[in-house]
């Protein structure tokens, strides 16, 4: 996770439809079937260790795992700041996201990221939607938020599972600013129509301006985040290191 949650903007896209977005559609019965049993579209990626071992050189960033945590809030801690001006592969961020996180609130699994030539970003991933509101309170999210996702989870009958999820389109970051634009949004086997996710532009680039430069990822700087040719351009503050834990003792709920 770490620095690369500017690059999960484009993932995170899909909690804000989770919430917003599913009641457009109704959540009509027999989708939570479909959304639960479909596997995350295959991009094609495949990483070796050597991929791996690559972008964790390239970042310097130290992970601490530890078995648990008292609370919520002390299971992802970051610390420290440093900055960084580095070129990563797919292959190499597919590696890092693509590896079975220690983290209990660890909202997306199976993740894999495709760049093309044109800067055009893929990524698909199985969302975990029972870990979504501890996610969002470990990193910070304001509480007000967090009690509308609870609500709008419970107005749509929007169930605790895990779905695969596929997005499309380009990104740009600059000074912590998103630029983020969509042509394709699959949750489970349902496309979502366009201009579902494209009223929520606004609205989510201004979302992660807030979370970057005062929620829970407050060493996080991104002066420039830009993607071509199977390439993520990274510029800007990471943590120096981050702490995680794998189990959470109370207020998991």
């Amino acid at each position: 996770m770490g620095f690369l949650k500017g690059l999960l903007v484009g993932i995170i896209v899909i909690v804000l439809v989770v919430v917003l977005g599913l009641g457009y559609l109704g959540f009509v019965p027999g989708v939570s079937k479909i959304l639960g049993t479909d596997k995350p579209r295959d991009l094609g990626i495949r990483y070796t260790d050597a991929d791996l071992k690559s972008i964790t050189s390239k970042n310097h960033v130290q992970r601490v795992v530890l078995e648990s945590a008292p609370d919520i809030k002390s299971s992802f801690v970051l610390k420290g700041k440093q900055t960084i001006n580095n070129v990563f592969t797919d292959k190499e961020i597919t590696a890092r996201l693509g590896q079975s996180d220690v983290w209990a609130l660890n909202p997306f699994t199976d993740v894999q990221v495709k760049i093309g030539e044109n800067g055009v970003v893929e990524a698909s991933g199985v969302v975990r939607v029972d870990r979504l509101k501890g996610y969002a309170l470990a990193t910070g999210v304001p509480p007000e938020a967090v009690d509308a996702i609870s609500k709008g989870m419970d107005k749509y009958k929007i169930p605790r599972i895990s779905f695969p999820a596929y997005v499309k389109g380009t990104l740009s970051i600059k000074d912590n600013r998103v630029d983020i634009n969509l042509s394709e949004l699959d949750i489970g086997k349902i496309p979502i129509p366009k201009e579902v996710f494209s009223q929520l532009k606004g609205p989510f680039e201004d979302f992660v301006y807030q979370r970057l430069t005062s929620g829970g990822y407050g060493s996080l700087y991104i002066k420039s985040l830009s993607f071509s040719n199977g390439k993520m351009s990274f510029s800007g503050d990471i943590p120096k290191e981050i702490i995680k834990a794998k189990t959470i003792l109370s207020g998991q709920n």
